[in-house]
């Protein structure tokens, strides 16, 4: 009997196979006293354990760099780093030598310390990296144990991995080959294994209900990574609908690989500007600049996350030197320090909040302590000497903000000018819209900055009141609410009618689906992943921009969210369908 299981979308697309259960293999972990002359010991059993787990990691990256490219198998670097940090080999031996334990009680103990501070982050983000810390203790009491994790070669038979979570180091033992589909229990889909699997082009299902891992070993599912769906023992009326939708990808894949260099521009020809968000100078080797107009968001926040100390100026300097060097040219858009709330700095104490994410973040904690937004945006005015840079201020709310960020970057371009630095005179500066509130004031704000840009992720959590990685609640947030659009339709008119650039860089601007209707709206620029761009591309390259505006006129008027999407399935996906059907007749 088909049973329906709903999860977390963590990597898009279909497969279909039989179920194949992974469990852990290091149930038992051996425990023992450890008196103070055998503590030198334990010291030199972890330093081995280190070396050969080292070793097994720059194995499996060096193997999948060679499949997914070196820079998606550069997450293996967050557990080298974790393994050779000071730190954790300093607490592992302290465990040992205070309490006499032996070394593998001491890792576990040690790991449930740290794992315990990453759950308690907001930052969904850094929860994950939670699971990389599991993922090198049960590494590190494998190697102490000699107990070695065998590889499944799956007989040359398709299969789904199905797991209580998957581990970066799994994919160092599977038939990658054979592999169709990730299913788990626990997990989301900022997690590394999460990350892996988009860059392995794998379909993944997280956050799924346990009764998952009761099922048959051999069991066909269908694993739906789009809708975060698991389908256990479907029906051949189910099976028929997945397959169909499998040949469509396929179509898709074909199709958007023959627009990917091609002009962003609507059948009637309007140009829409099409650009990248970027988390760091790591992902600007992968950038595709010929396909992209600009960046349009550099999350600076991500380079002083992963530092122990904040950054000097010359470091930032450097930093956004090399992102202006890898945009070839083109705009890059900056946003200022955003942590707090669910991104927190170690080094940084923050207060306890008790709700964070409505806190001292963003601009409200960088205008408090305004060295952090002197040397940075110091730092970037640098930086802009190498091309067109533009500077976004974060968690706006008020003009009073924008009013002092102002008259600070004024006060450091004349500072600049007057030592003869070279930097942008003309550089541009903007405000994200992602605070409700600050829609109802647009246009008091707008004479003060050159251009917006929508943070659509925090702006529809607001809006809704909906914690998209709240499980229980996480299928209230759906930005197809005609509330939201009637709310994006109001900045794109405000801005407008100052003759000023609006921008989407949230989730929705990667959403082919929603392309037509923020055409529609007015938006002509769009910032998202570069993996979602081909797929934009080819959908605002199917309509016209009236069609556009029609589309989201009727969208907007819609009395619910279910009306919107019903549009949107019988408008804009019978198009795609039609656009997709037309390509393959024409190969044929």
């Amino acid at each position: 009997m088909a049973r329906k299981l709903k999860g977390i979308a963590a990597a898009p697309g279909v497969a279909i196979a039989p179920v194949v259960h992974f469990h852990p293999t290091l149930d038992h972990i051996p425990t023992w006293k450890v008196g103070p002359d055998a503590v030198e010991g334990e010291r030199q059993r972890f330093a081995s354990a280190v070396q050969e787990v080292t070793a097994s990691l720059v194995g499996i990256q060096r193997e999948l760099a060679s499949s997914i490219g070196s820079h998606e198998a550069r997450i293996y670097d967050a557990q080298l780093a974790i393994l050779h940090d000071q730190r954790f080999g300093h607490d592992v031996e302290q465990e040992v030598r205070q309490h006499g334990v032996n070394l593998e009680v001491a890792l576990q103990r040690v790991i449930a310390r740290y794992e315990a501070v990453f759950t308690a982050m907001e930052n969904p983000a850094m929860r994950e990296r939670a699971a990389d810390l599991r993922d090198i203790g049960r590494q590190l009491v494998g190697a102490l144990t000699a107990t070695e994790r065998g590889k499944y070669t799956a007989n040359g038979r398709d299969y789904l991995f199905v797991a209580d979570e998957f581990l970066p180091s799994d994919a160092g033992l599977l038939d990658r080959d054979h592999l169709r589909g990730i299913v788990t229990a626990h997990g989301g889909k900022y997690s590394h294994g999460a990350i892996l699997a988009r860059s392995m082009g794998i379909p993944a299902v997280v956050g799924v209900e346990p009764i998952v891992l009761d099922s048959t070993t051999g069991v066909e599912a269908i694993v739906d990574g789009d809708a975060g769906i698991v389908i256990l023992d479907p029906t051949p009326e189910q099976r028929a609908e997945y397959e169909r939708t499998m040949r469509d990808q396929r179509a898709v894949e074909r199709r958007v690989a023959e627009v990917r260099f091609q002009p962003s521009v609507t059948s009637d020809g309007t140009r829409v500007q099409l650009q990248a968000n970027v988390e760091g100078v790591r992902d600007l080797d992968s950038l595709e600049t010929d396909a992209i107009s600009g960046i349009g968001l550099f999350r600076t926040e991500f380079a002083f996350m992963e530092r122990r100390q904040f950054p000097t100026e010359d470091e930032q300097v450097a930093m956004y030197r090399r992102a202006m060097e890898g945009a070839k040219g083109k705009p890059v858009t900056f946003r200022t320090l955003d942590v707090g709330g669910d991104k927190p700095l170690g080094y940084f104490r923050m207060p306890d909040e008790r709700n964070p994410v409505l806190g001292w973040r963003g601009i409200r904690l960088a205008l408090d302590w305004p060295d952090i937004l002197y040397t940075q945006m110091r730092a970037i005015l640098r930086a802009s000497a190498l091309g067109h840079a533009r500077i976004l201020l974060p968690m706006v709310t008020t003009r009073s903000e924008v009013v002092r960020c102002r008259e600070v970057l004024d006060q450091l371009k004349a500072d600049l000018r007057a030592n003869s630095v070279p930097h942008d005179r003309e550089i541009e500066f903007g405000v994200m819209v992602e605070v409700p509130v600050l829609v109802s004031v647009l246009s008091d704000l707008l004479p003060l900055v050159d251009f917006v840009s929508v943070g659509t992720n925090d702006l529809v959590q607001y809006l809704l009141a909906v914690d998209r990685d709240n499980q229980r609640v996480a299928k209230m947030y759906d930005p197809f609410h005609p509330g939201v659009l009637r709310v994006l339709q109001q900045i794109a008119a405000a801005a407008t009618a100052a003759d000023k650039p609006a921008s989407i860089c949230g989730e929705i601007a990667g959403d082919h689906w929603f392309t037509p209707l923020l055409l529609g709206m007015g938006f002509r620029e769009l910032s998202m992943a570069p993996v979602f761009l081909p797929r934009v591309k080819l959908m605002l390259r199917s309509f016209t921009l009236t069609e556009c505006a029609d589309l989201a006129a009727r969208a907007i008027a819609c009395p619910s969210t279910a009306a919107v999407r019903k549009l949107v399935k019988e408008e804009i996906e019978v198009r795609w369908t039609r656009l997709l059907g037309a390509a393959e007749e024409r190969r044929q």
